[in-house]
């Protein structure tokens, strides 16, 4: 059948076929078009970039930089394919220090989306808008219009007639992600340029950097203090013909000076203190944001002897090479370049990040916190005001003073008596200074120690008890928490005050003893006699009402056993993932990761339910009006596409105005079964649920209450009622909604954590 095949006659395609093709090897997704762009925008001297994203980069993405703009002359064959002001010949790519050469960043994005560029030169009177597609500019030509000195670049419908490279894409949050990882890194580079990014609509950035000379500040204004804590300059530099002065690993080269590698690296590397689930390994080759499998691995492998075997390392290394000995053609998106003596580059950068790291990891040290309390002190052994220090994993090759082999700490707590012992028993420091001991382990069987041991074996340290007070979630709260808790009971007691004086001077006119205390009035001080005291009445006996017997029922039917163990005998680890609202428990040996959010929704549902009727009420210290409230809740949502304005506002103010009047209406229901104040005359939140004592509400989320009291609760049927609506309290308490997910509460380590 082969041997009959006749052969296929070969044409040329068509050149809308070439470039589309072309376009799908540069522009894979937002990202990799604002890479183009950002380097364009350096490229052209720009010393502030602002970039505005909407739907991940897929509707809308805009670079608006100030740098030296584009000629009039040249805005015709701007999308051109290889059309460039940076490469005049061939042989210009040796000596390359631009960023863009080949032309094709613009074409290629004017093939695949609705490009448009305003750009102003210095000087000019004003500034020249225009528009391209497929290459080619649309319409008249240039038009002259109001603008500032620089770019702006303004890519839209990304992908509008690849149907198939769109449906690829992800959300539009994880594709946000990408493109502000983006800015991130250069951002990280360029410390003598400003960077902006921020969603479409939204007025607070998600990164703004100013010009800063220090890379350690420009690193804490894009991840966090926290990171930049953590982070350890290195720098090396070596010379073509002979070792640079403080270099001592030349045997790297074989001995043979004159073809020993040239180049210098500016780094800052993550110490053994930076914990992380991800790698974040950042690299410039002359200033090119670069990928280097061999480099990553010979960084990952350093690491792999110093953390834990979940924790991942920081780094970012900004290597300078010889123009000459680079080739930065070997990429179609220029993501990775080929340099001479690779190997040996390497290797030398390994071995300095391993000094470098021994140098500034000879022992982690940390605080205690200010935990309140002095049980926590008694169960560490220490005096209340003193401020311990721990050292841990120690790195390969860095000295331990006063001692070679570590103790393991007891757990009986007899930890004073061990540190008073002094070096005739293992061999510590006895001169009275304070060291807590290693856990390296002491073995009476002669066997080598492992890799982890030699680290300090931190994971033998981690030690958890809920019967001890450092293990309990009270000894959690700081000190500066409880005084502000002090500090809002006097507040709330100048509040009742106030309340009881003008009580008394309304002489009971309109308000009797029922209603105010409803309202959360203190009347016992108004008269002669306080109050009688009712006594307290068991969870899910406050009230005689049938429906309400049975949600109780149904929530104790429903109680899981062994969760309840667990949450009565827990150990609080730390948070997973803020973002997601993952914290890890630990009880026995068991660990688990919780959804917090959850969690705390379905124990406020209970306590509604448990304490029915029976809630005190803690006063706004200004009423709330509820139409408002559900107007800006209303706000927040998306307009339909295609949607009148006009007609939108309208159907907005109506809806707010009639979830008032209901609220209004059932004013005196929610104050009496759930603790919920609402004036009716002024149809206005005034008062809120304690559901717990200790806990308020984030206020913030009073549109959202509001709303879902008029649209989610059942006002017909006396039990759904009850039911959603204490699910609402519950939800506004928690900060979590019931739609936000479907997932289990308490997942075992095994199946979602390392």
């Amino acid at each position: 059948v082969l041997g009959a095949m006749e052969p296929k006659p070969i044409h040329r395609l068509a050149d809308e076929v070439v470039n589309r093709v072309a376009a799908g090897e540069v522009i894979h997704r937002p990202a990799s078009a604002l890479k183009e762009i950002l380097e364009n925008s350096l490229d052209a001297g720009a010393t502030s970039i602002v970039v505005t994203v909407k739907d991940g980069g897929n509707k809308l993405l805009q670079v608006t930089d100030n740098g030296c703009g584009i000629r009039e002359a040249d805005l015709p064959i701007l999308c051109e394919r290889h059309t460039t002001s940076k490469l005049s010949k061939f042989e210009d790519l040796s000596a390359m220090s631009t960023f863009g050469f080949r032309g094709e960043a613009l074409a290629s994005i004017s093939f695949v989306a609705n490009l448009t560029v305003t750009t102003m030169t210095r000087g000019a009177t004003h500034a020249l808008k225009a528009s391209y597609c497929d290459g080619a500019l649309v319409g008249a030509g240039a038009r002259p219009c109001a603008g500032n000195p620089g770019t702006t670049i303004t890519v839209e419908n990304l992908f509008y007639n690849v149907p198939t490279r769109r449906k690829a894409l992800k959300s539009p949050g994880e594709e946000f992600a990408k493109v502000l990882d983006v800015m991130q890194r250069y951002a990280a580079s360029r410390t003598d340029v400003a960077f902006t990014c921020r969603k479409h609509g939204e007025a607070r950035p998600s990164l703004h950097c100013a010009v800063t000379p220090n890379r350690i500040d420009r690193m804490r204004a894009i991840y966090g203090s926290q990171v930049a804590r953590e982070l350890t300059p290195m720098t090396l530099s070596h010379s073509a013909k002979a070792d640079a002065p403080g270099d001592d690993d030349g045997d790297a080269a074989g001995g043979d000076g004159d073809r020993a590698a040239e180049f210098t690296v500016d780094a800052l590397v993550s110490t053994a203190g930076y914990h992380s689930r991800r790698t974040t390994f950042i690299l410039f080759i002359n200033h090119r944001l670069v990928e280097c499998a061999p480099l990553r691995r010979a960084c990952e492998a350093v690491y792999s002897a110093i953390l834990p075997k979940a924790e991942k390392p920081f780094a970012y290394l900004s290597l300078e090479l010889p123009p000459h000995t680079l080739d930065v053609n070997v990429h179609p998106t220029k993501r990775e370049v080929a340099f001479l003596r690779q190997d040996e580059v390497v290797e030398r950068v390994q071995r300095a990040l391993e000094r470098r790291l021994v140098e500034a990891n000879g022992g982690r040290t940390f605080a205690v916190g200010a935990v309140a309390g002095t049980e926590v002190d008694e169960a560490l052994g220490e005096d209340s005001g003193s401020r311990r220090s721990a050292r841990q994993s120690l790195l390969p090759g860095a000295s331990r003073p006063g001692a070679t082999r570590g103790r393991v700490e007891r757990d009986d707590g007899d930890r004073g008596d061990d540190d008073d012992r002094g070096d005739d028993d293992d061999g510590t420091a006895g001169d009275g200074s304070e060291q807590t001991p290693l856990a390296s382990g002491r073995n009476k069987r002669s066997r080598p120690l492992t890799a982890r041991e030699k680290a300090g074996g931190e994971h033998r340290m981690v030690r958890t008890d809920a019967t001890l007070a450092a293990g309990s979630l009270d000894q959690f709260f700081h000190a500066n928490a409880r005084d502000a808790n002090a500090e809002r009971a006097r507040l709330d007691e100048a509040r009742r005050e106030a309340r009881a004086r003008r009580y008394a001077a309304w002489g009971g006119a309109g308000v009797d003893d029922e209603e105010a205390e409803l309202r959360g009035y203190d009347v016992g001080d108004v008269g002669d006699s306080g109050p009688e005291t009712s006594p307290e009445l068991p969870d899910g006996e406050t009230t005689e009402l049938t429906s309400v017997r049975e949600l109780w029922s149904e929530i104790a039917a429903n109680a899981h056993v062994a969760l309840q163990r667990v949450l009565r005998g827990l150990t609080l680890v730390g948070c997973a993932d803020e973002r997601r609202g993952l914290w890890l428990l630990q009880h026995g040996t068991k660990l688990f990761m919780v959804r917090v959010n959850r969690l705390a929704r379905d124990l406020f549902y209970q306590r509604v339910v448990a304490r029915f009727g029976r809630h005190p009420c803690r006063a706004l210290a200004e009423p709330a009006p509820v139409a408002a409230l559900v107007r800006m809740a209303l706000d927040d949502e998306e307009v339909p596409e295609g949607a009148e304005k006009e007609k939108a506002e309208e159907a907005k103010e109506k809806i707010a105005n009639a979830a008032a009047a209901l609220v209004a209406e059932k004013a005196e229901m929610l104050r009496e079964y759930f603790g919920v104040d609402v004036d009716q005359r002024a149809r206005a939140l005034v008062g809120l649920p304690v559901l717990c004592e200790g806990h308020e509400p984030n206020l913030a989320r009073l549109p959202e209450f509001c709303l879902s009291l008029a649209h989610k609760v059942n006002w017909e049927e006396e039990k759904p009622c009850f039911e959603t609506c204490a699910r609402s309290i519950a939800s506004f308490y928690s900060g979590h909604d019931d739609d936000d997910d479907e997932e289990e509460n308490v997942v075992p380590p095994g199946e979602a954590v390392a």
